[in-house]
């Protein structure tokens, strides 16, 4: 007789592996799209490209990325999220391929936003929209576990490319992205699946009332009921916010190693910051996963814009690699947090039925400020010389999210 009859079998929760392979895209996708500035340098002075012109590739992938990722939501919420994660590794490939042959601005401009802005138009409505139907008392630590990946991407991506570039120059820097993202992302692709019910998974921490209680009516297509929401003035402060907030972030993504190598810094050493951002990022993904479940979404998002006005404030007096070092601490939580509990909070206001759709225009929202964001900064220096009064805009912008926010009055998040 098996001495093993009887024994209690362990049974892991097929939610915790979407979770896994969620992290892998995040962590790659992000962390190629954070090497953009490090190239900034070497585009300007082999090719002779202004800054302004340079930071447009990227102010249009954002608006690329907006784009696809409301179409990307709504996919989403109808196909789930492998065939649109198996598009956007071919076409992060491909971008980077190409990237390493450009000699025109033009091709810059075509080539990064139309391929590696698709790709990084899924990297967030897929995964975290699939997250959030996958988990529901604890949707806020399973998401800022998810963005954690970005985390470390923003850790590895820059500090390896800026080896790379150094190394063998920056055209084959180019192409070993493009051999290591691509495949990373189709294979953590295979593993994600729409929602427990696709699969025959029950759902392990289900609260159903929730979902009943917003959105469209059981039973609806995903699509009914969305011009409904759209429309509320919650979903519009949403939006605002991400406007706001999103014009800053690339700003600093995009302009913040030039900015240090206009300081004086080695260029390793000003690569370093945005490691830095990446890594302090974890700790605040999962702080502010872990008040989201707690107190809600809402707070958990103020809070995080307090930390982020702080560190603009900062960067208003940065001069020496130990400041720049300490705003990358102070902005890196705060970064790390925000990113974290927009998902979440959707889902707290409007349900799951509809989220990708959702989710992905309040991206939208946001990228369309963000589009101008790099662009109206390089334009700045350009003019004037410094980004100090583009840092300053960046203080009063996080100041109209805070706003926009606080006039959020929360419906479905409830205390365990």
């Amino acid at each position: 007789m098996s001495t093993n009859a009887g024994a209690p079998t362990i049974k892991l929760y097929r939610g915790y592996g979407i979770v896994a392979a969620s992290f892998v895209v995040q962590g790659t996708i992000v962390g190629a799209i954070f090497t953009y500035g490090l190239f900034l340098e070497a585009l300007q002075s082999d090719l002779g490209w202004s800054r302004a012109v340079i930071s447009a590739g990227s102010s249009l992938a954002s608006l690329v990325m907006g784009i696809c990722a409301m179409i990307f939501g709504g996919l989403t919420d109808r196909i789930g999220p492998r065939r649109i994660l198996a598009l956007a590794s071919l076409a992060i490939s491909l971008g980077f391929v190409l990237m390493s042959r450009v000699t025109a601005p033009w091709q810059l401009l075509v080539i990064y936003p139309l391929c590696v802005g698709l790709a990084f138009g899924s990297h967030d409505v897929v995964t975290l929209s699939t997250v959030s139907r996958w988990f529901e008392r604890r949707r806020g630590i399973m998401s800022a576990i998810v963005k954690t990946g970005t985390g470390v991407g923003q850790v590895i991506g820059p500090a390896a490319v800026a080896i790379l570039i150094t190394i063998f120059g920056w055209r084959t820097a180019y192409l070993w992205i493009a051999a290591v993202t691509g495949p990373l992302v189709f294979c953590a692709s295979r593993f994600l699946h729409r929602s427990p019910e696709d699969v025959g998974t029950p759902h392990e921490d289900a609260t159903p009332t929730l979902d009943e209680a917003s959105g469209p009516p059981s039973g609806a297509s995903p699509l009914e009921g969305i011009p409904q929401l759209i429309r509320s003035p919650q979903f519009r402060r949403v939006c605002v916010a991400q406007a706001a907030v999103f014009f800053c972030t690339p700003v600093i993504i995009v302009h913040i190693v030039p900015y240090a190598i206009d300081l004086g810094i080695e260029r390793t050493l000003a690569a370093g910051i945005l490691s830095v951002i990446g890594a302090i990022s974890i700790a605040g993904r999962l702080v502010m996963g872990t008040i989201i479940d707690r107190t809600g979404g809402k707070r958990a998002l103020l809070y995080c814009y307090a930390v982020l006005a702080t560190a603009f404030v900062l960067l208003q007096f940065t001069s020496t690699a130990p400041t720049l070092y300490l705003f990358a601490l102070i902005y890196g939580f705060g970064h790390g947090g925000l990113f974290t509990c927009v998902s979440p909070l959707i889902a707290e206001l409007f349900g799951t039925r509809s989220h990708g759709q959702l989710y992905g225009t309040t991206v939208f929202a946001g990228t369309l400020a963000g589009s101008l964001g790099p662009t109206v900064a390089g334009g700045i220096f350009d003019l004037l010389g410094s980004y100090r009064p583009a840092f300053l805009l960046l203080i009063l912008l996080v100041a109209v999210a805070a706003m926009a926010v606080a006039s959020i009055q929360p419906r479905q998040w409830r205390p365990e």
